[in-house]
């Protein structure tokens, strides 16, 4: 992959995680749900993993809504199919608390389009 080419999809996948964090804020979770695969794995601050489904679950019912995301730094490297992105962040939930996290996401390119695989938080 040219230089060009691993910074255009750097910039793509760092659009891409921001895009999230709006569409989580925003409450759209069927733009959310396009973005996770199958078979995402999460790992929570607390070590407790949850899977797209019990996710996009707690989304829609309301039992976990994101206030804000106030993104603090982020970067991202491409190998071939696969990107790992690391930020931090504070994410804002349920009205009332609020998370200083470091994340790690993993996105693989499936059919042509990005999907995250794995989201690990930790405090930050």
């Amino acid at each position: 992959m040219s230089s060009l080419a691993q910074s255009t999809a750097e910039a793509e996948i760092l659009n891409l995680s921001l895009d999230k964090f709006r569409w989580k804020t925003e409450r759209e979770v069927d733009k959310v749900a396009d973005l996770f695969d199958d078979e995402l794995v999460f790992v929570h601050l607390t070590g407790h993993i949850t899977t797209k489904a019990d996710w996009i679950r707690q989304m829609r019912t309301g039992a976990f809504v994101y206030n804000k995301i106030a993104l603090r730094e982020h970067s991202a490297k491409v190998y071939g199919d696969t990107a790992v992105l690391v930020g931090k962040a504070a994410f804002t939930v349920n009205g009332r608390s609020v998370y200083h996290l470091v994340y790690t996401e993993v996105y693989t390119k499936k059919n042509g389009k990005w999907k995250l695989v794995n989201l690990h938080t930790t405090s930050g």
